[in-house]
Order: C-alpha cells, then sequence, then structure tokens
C-alpha cells in the first residue's frame, strides 16, 4: 500500500509531514485529507485562530504530488 504525505500549507510557511499514512487509493487520500483538514480547523478554533486558508499539499513516497486541498473545501455545505 502507498505511503502519502499531508505537507500543511499555512500563513507561516509549509509543515512538513515526516511520517506519512498508508492508504489504498486517491478517494482514500481525499476522505483522509477532509478529516484531517475538519480535525486542524477545530484545533485551531480553540486557540483563535482561522485555518480555513491552509492546504494540504499531498505526494506520494517518490514526492509527486497527488491532491492539494485547501481546509476550507472540508467544510460541510448546506
Amino acid at each position: 500500500m502507498p505511503v502519502y504525505y499531508f505537507h500543511i500549507r499555512s500563513d507561516r510557511g509549509v509543515h512538513p509531514d515526516m511520517d506519512g499514512v498508508r492508504l489504498p487509493d486517491g478517494e482514500a487520500v481525499r476522505r483522509e485529507a477532509i478529516d484531517r483538514a475538519l480535525v486542524e480547523m477545530a484545533e485551531g478554533e480553540k486557540h483563535a485562530q482561522d485555518r480555513t486558508g491552509w492546504a494540504f499539499d499531498i505526494r506520494d513516497d517518490h514526492d509527486r504530488p497527488v491532491l492539494e486541498l485547501p481546509f476550507a473545501e472540508a467544510i460541510p455545505q448546506g
């Protein structure tokens, strides 16, 4: 199973994911990114930080881009 790295881009720069996570496919990567973005935004709220402008830059174990997901896209609509 491939390893994916969920690097965070914030207003302070890039925060690298040094551990990565094994996931079966692109759909699992997207679901994981949405879940992690929601957790990061909730954590930000606890510290009076607006993290909706942050994004994930997700790369595979060969450092190839897989997905870019702005945290704002994880917010449920409706």
